[in-house]
């Protein structure tokens, strides 16, 4: 699936919109890397938890977005869960994939890609979602630079495991 998504970024002309509720700078370096052309308008939502806090990795990856993304912006959402990529409302990803290395190469996670025609609604929700999201400020961000991939599941606060 990462490859197949670097491709079409590689393709995208106007804009991204990344939403999911962890990042990693894996992740982010991929999204970089595949940029073409690298004035691209790329926006990133994310999980902020009960407490006001965005998880640090997160924070890392964003920061690193932030110095190397010429149109960038970042937003957090209280109890975001879902994930999902738009490129030029035009294609989308969506379903279980954290984007953070661990999600895209360990674990056992659905993601369908597909045109937006097929889910017509698809984009006003993610539009709602990031009207109702508040802007992350690059001093939030700025002393974070934790570069090491997500290599475990994230288990946010306040879940428990059955362990068997």
């Amino acid at each position: 699936m990462l490859s197949q998504l670097q491709q079409d970024i590689s393709h995208t002309w106007k804009s991204i919109m990344i939403v999911g509720p962890w990042l990693d700078a894996y992740f982010v370096e991929k999204v970089i890397d595949s940029l073409n052309p690298p004035d691209i308008e790329v926006r990133f939502l994310v999980r902020i938890d009960g407490e006001g806090v965005v998880d640090s990795k997160t924070l890392s990856a964003l920061n690193l977005a932030r110095e190397n993304i010429k149109n960038f912006q970042a937003r957090s959402l209280l109890k975001l869960h879902s994930k999902a990529i738009l490129l030029d409302s035009d294609v989308f990803y969506l379903g279980s994939a954290n984007w953070y290395w661990y999600s895209l190469h360990e674990s056992l996670e659905l993601t369908v890609t597909g045109k937006t025609c097929i889910l017509p609604r698809l984009i006003e929700e993610l539009v709602v979602y990031w009207d109702q999201a508040t802007p992350l400020s690059t001093r939030e961000m700025k002393e974070y630079h934790d570069l090491e991939p997500i290599r475990t599941e994230i288990h946010p606060p306040n879940t428990h495991s059955t362990g068997d």
